[in-house]
């Protein structure tokens, strides 16, 4: 079902710091940046074949017990998005939001209802909307 692991997520306190910690240590760069609302701010960092994702979250107190950076999120590349999605609701399962959405990278992609997962927050991403140049 998934045809690649896409990104994982981390909740980090200074953003800038992550993803300069990831260019200088493996040689990453740095493929996107925005704002989410509600959520914070946003960075992607290529390394080779793999991205991961930085949150410096709105809240501080979301990181006020952590001693490192925290795991937010996997997310997890299919084809036919739509597909699965429709699979998924036709067995039960549910979903953070209606539909599928877009975010600011361009990635459609929805997020699983973690109570499927033992709370571990994941996402499907639509492998078409992957940018070919990563």
């Amino acid at each position: 079902m998934f045809t690649s692991f896409h990104h994982a997520s981390y909740l980090v306190p200074d953003l800038d710091a992550a993803i300069g910690s990831y260019a200088e240590t493996f040689g990453g760069r740095e493929t996107g940046r925005g704002t989410v609302p509600g959520l914070g701010m946003v960075g992607f960092v290529q390394v080779g074949k793999v991205e991961v994702e930085f949150i410096q979250p709105e809240e501080s107190a979301d990181l006020a017990s952590a001693a490192a950076s925290v795991l937010h999120h996997v997310a997890y590349a299919v084809d036919d998005l739509d597909r699965v999605v429709a699979d998924y609701k036709s067995r039960g399962y549910r979903f953070d939001t209606a539909e599928p959405f877009i975010n600011f990278m361009g990635y459609r992609l929805i997020y699983l209802d973690p109570a499927h997962t033992h709370g571990t927050r994941i996402h499907f991403t639509d492998s078409v909307t992957l940018r070919s140049d990563r």
